[in-house]
């Protein structure tokens, strides 16, 4: 095709819409740009749970113990879950929608059971009353799960 028999843009539609090609009123938007609106991480509510996940440092790891007895004598820690607390659930395929995924793929890849698959895949989790206070500071499940991964 030359330039010559280039043909301009053809308007598929004579409607004038209202939204298209307008600018919006955002009545919100001063207050986003100044850092004045409040989201949803903004609230504290009361009882509210601070969670964290610890991940594998490694990839295709083996995961010989793990040992939450010192997180869970921590103050303000209410919950550590690993993947001995889910249930097991047999082989067999399910119905996702447009696919199907095998339940025990699926169900490894939540929390890691017997070998982390990737680096970052989730071994345990933690819910505490409060955050960490400071960066330098680890949150406890990094600092008393006992990690106990060697490469395969």
């Amino acid at each position: 095709m030359t330039t010559a028999d280039y043909e301009p843009n053809v308007v598929l539609s004579t409607k004038d819409y209202d939204v298209i090609g307008s600018r919006p009123i955002r009545p919100n938007g001063a207050n986003k740009v100044t850092g004045r609106s409040l989201y949803g991480v903004d609230y504290q509510a009361a009882g509210l749970l601070h969670g964290k996940v610890l991940s594998s440092p490694h990839g295709h790891a083996r995961i010989r113990s793990i040992d939450t007895s010192r997180a869970e004598a921590l103050e303000g820690v209410r919950a550590v879950i690993t993947s001995k607390d889910l249930p097991v659930v047999g082989d067999g395929v399910v119905d996702l929608g447009e696919s199907t995924g095998d339940v025990k793929y699926l169900q490894d890849n939540v929390l890691a059971r017997k070998k982390a698959l990737y680096k970052g895949h989730a071994i345990a989790a933690v819910a505490a009353t409060r955050a960490p206070t400071s960066s330098r500071r680890r949150y406890p499940s990094s600092t008393s799960i006992t990690r106990h991964l060697c490469r395969s």
